[in-house]
């Protein structure tokens, strides 16, 4: 195992042995074995959701329900890793059901989160996901409560998940790593797939549109009384596009993505459930691109990559009594590419480079119902995560980290008026300093109507594997990145070569090398639901978010090519903060007419402010400068600075849905506003104050109509960006006018 010398975690985890999650194994073997061979009292039948504290006070039947997008199912999990009614949560939460990911025409995870008020989608090494004006590498993806790997500088890319047999999206706003720990400070979101249904049945799904894309599902499930099974296969493909037509490669090029999902389980006992997740997927991709040799000639290439992504999830769960619930979890994931580039005159190799992670984990958790007031979750678990590639090394080997951790959590209920929970989670990992992230949340019911939502917690961002450990020069432009820990010895050996253009320059700003600390945070959210009819329900969010030692890059040399050498600091403190406003209205429920005719609106705003803490500083005491489109420099004033880059201050969704019961007929249209956000620095204070450092606001309308047989089949046609909105490359996700036609058919 690998210790950098910056590693300031407990000498326990590092001393740990490789194969500590063998030794947990058989330790929840024995653990399996004494529940289910020891214990001789009889247990109650309950669902396999985790328990939830009774509660027999009477509520209104609310079809709507509060903090939600759509029509849902009422508890969720990933808030508190219990299930929970969701107008009980104390946390803003968003849940997005399976009717309504096939209503919007959804194939995958991006196009299902775009839609969802408040969130945005971030371009950058893949299609990201921005919540409360942070970047994507600060959001927990979750498929079944089980973190997906393979990040591309930072980025885990959205459209790399099939939506396809899952039942809902959890969605989570603010820091939960006191429960799920780095890479949750700013939310989670959690991708949970459909159990096995009762009997035998399957289905056969397939959609061809724009670009040459199409979507072929194929779902078989069979469900008995002591078990299930379900197997999904999923193939999705495009021809890509191209958003630069004069010149050569295209914005998003070929590629076929196969996905293969397997669940079951099986009731082994009235006490023992045991269950099984395995998925695979695998992408090939073809494309080209161009560049420049030193005459200036161009010089084209054609590129090939594979990747491949892979976990399996087994779990068991153990009823103790009826108030007591063990589960334990062992995890394995793997995330691979392969990638190649060629000449195009010679067929040459030019290029090739290889990525490897790999992520095994094992976890306990114990939930436990004290009365009618009190619920406990205590649990605990550990990792272990290694990468193979020539990209990443230290000491002239591959990076490793092992990791422990342990939560707990109570919800306490002295009364139906107020309940509270308190969550705390401690990390302790190889590669950075041991982390304790406390949160309380409360809740408030003054009326059934109404509910108040208060919490405070602390989130952390860990150093990541390409922060630490990245050695990377890219063979086409000249630019270096170097990690943390390999900074100081690759400026000597560019020195040594010549490379560096001038040595007095090297961190001439004042940097200083210094082992990376995790981001921390301290965030707030305070809001409200009230909902005085069935048919109309608002809720209001409002939150801060104060980060700091907030990684980020600096370029700390200039190489003799005239490109940087850069690498990675903690630089700054940040904050974000903003107001969230959402209502739901039904207009024929108010009106007593909604038998054969269903309408819902959805409306919502969010205002979101994203600062660098030290600049506004520097700003109010009048020390910082630009440079008008004349050249000529001015002093910034506050009103001039436009926050962090890639955040939009206002944005809005509006969203009709129309369903006509009778004839199974439905359509529903979705309008995005995003207002102008930053993409570049072009007067070289590494600031957004001029008006063509923005790129502009735009709208996406998109409308589908659905048609059902029930039980039989379904059929819809769509149309996504409707007005065929572009922004070229500053907006690659987004193509233009899609048209696409979907069958589905149920056996």
């Amino acid at each position: 195992m690998l210790v950098h010398p910056y590693a300031t975690a407990f000498d326990y985890v590092k001393a740990l042995p490789a194969t500590l999650l063998t030794h947990l194994s058989l330790v929840l073997g024995l653990v399996l074995l004494s529940a289910t061979g020891a214990m001789a009292w009889p247990i109650p039948e309950q669902p396999s959701s985790p328990p939830a504290r009774p509660d027999t006070t009477a509520r209104p039947d609310t079809t709507v329900r509060p903090d939600t997008t759509v029509r849902l199912s009422s508890v969720v999990v990933t808030a508190t890793r219990t299930a929970k009614e969701i107008e009980d949560v104390a946390v803003p939460i968003a849940v997005v059901s399976a009717e309504e990911i096939e209503r919007q025409g959804a194939v995958r995870l991006g196009e299902v989160l775009a839609a969802v008020p408040g969130l945005h989608l971030f371009d950058d090494h893949g299609t990201g996901l921005q919540v409360q004006g942070f970047d994507p590498d600060y959001t927990l993806i979750l498929i079944d409560g089980q973190p997906v790997i393979g990040r591309t500088a930072g980025t885990l890319s959205l459209n790399r998940i099939t939506v396809q047999g899952v039942e809902r999206v959890e969605l989570v706003r603010g820091p939960s790593s006191s429960l799920y720990g780095s890479e949750a400070l700013a939310g989670v979101v959690n991708i949970i797939t459909s159990a096995p249904q009762d009997g035998w049945s399957g289905s056969y799904s397939v959609r061809g549109g724009s670009f040459g894309s199409t979507d072929l599902t194929a779902e078989a499930q069979v469900g008995l009384a002591r078990g299930g099974l379900r197997l999904l296969v999923n193939r999705y493909a495009s021809r890509g596009y191209d958003l630069t037509p004069n010149s050569f490669g295209q914005t998003v090029p070929a590629f076929s993505d196969w996905t293969a999902d397997v669940r079951a389980h099986a009731e082994v006992t009235d006490r023992l459930r045991l269950s099984l997740g395995v998925r695979a997927a695998l992408q090939d991709q073809d494309g080209g691109f161009a560049s420049f040799d030193d005459q200036g000639n161009e010089v084209r290439f054609d590129n090939e990559a594979r990747r491949v992504d892979w976990s399996i999830h087994p779990e068991a769960q153990i009823r103790l009594n009826d108030r007591l619930r063990l589960r334990a979890t062992l995890y394995g994931a793997r995330y691979a590419t392969e990638t190649q580039a060629f000449r195009q005159r010679d067929g040459s190799l030019y290029y090739e480079d290889d990525f490897d992670q790999r992520l095994t984990r094992a976890e306990v958790q114990t939930d436990a119902i004290w009365g009618q007031r009190h619920l406990t979750v205590l649990g605990a678990g550990m990792t272990d995560e290694r990468l193979e590639s020539a990209r990443y090394t230290f000491n002239g080997d591959q990076p490793s980290a092992q990791h422990v951790y342990a939560f707990a959590q109570h919800e306490w209920a002295p009364s139906r008026l107020l309940e509270a929970n308190a969550s705390v989670r401690f990390d302790a990992h190889s590669d950075y300093a041991a982390q304790l992230s406390p949160k309380v949340a409360v809740l408030v019911r003054p009326a059934e109507t109404l509910r108040l939502r208060a919490s405070i917690g602390s989130g952390f961002k860990a150093p990541d594997f390409r922060q630490l450990y990245l050695n990377f020069t890219n063979p086409i432009a000249g630019y270096s990145v170097l990690g943390s820990t390999l900074l100081a010895e690759g400026i000597e050996q560019f020195l040594a070569s010549g490379q560096i253009e001038d040595e007095n320059r090297v961190f001439t700003d004042g940097t200083t090398l210094s082992p990376l600390q995790s981001e921390s945070s301290v965030a707030y959210n305070i809001g409200a639901t009230f909902a005085p009819w069935t048919w109309l329900s608002t809720s209001l969010n409002a939150f801060y978010n104060d980060v700091e030692n907030l990684i980020d890059t600096r370029n700390v040399a200039r190489k003799t090519n005239g490109q940087p050498v850069i690498s990675y600091f903690n630089v700054a403190q940040v904050y974000t903060r903003g107001v969230e406003i959402e209502t739901t209205f039904r207009p024929l429920a108010a009106l007593g007419i909604e038998d054969r005719h269903h309408v819902q609106v959805l409306l919502s705003y969010q205002f979101l402010q994203a600062r660098d803490r030290e600049v506004v500083d520097a700003i109010e005491a009048g020390t910082v400068f630009g440079r008008d489109f004349e050249g000529r420099g001015v002093r910034l004033a506050l009103g001039d600075y436009g926050g962090l880059f890639g955040r939009s201050p206002h944005s809005a969704t509006l969203q009709a849905a129309y369903d006509y019961i009778p004839l199974g007929l439905a359509v529903s249209t979705r309008a995005r506003y995003r207002d102008r956000y930053g993409y570049a620095d072009f007067d070289g204070n590494g600031l957004l104050n001029r008006s063509d450092e923005y790129i502009d606001g735009y709208t996406i309308f998109d409308a589908t109509v659905t048609k059902t047989v029930p039980g039989s089949a379904r059929a819809q046609i769509g149309i996504d960006n409707v007005f065929d909105v572009t922004r070229g490359t500053l907006v690659p996700s987004q193509p233009g006018r899609r048209l696409y036609v979907a069958l589905r058919f149920s056996l």
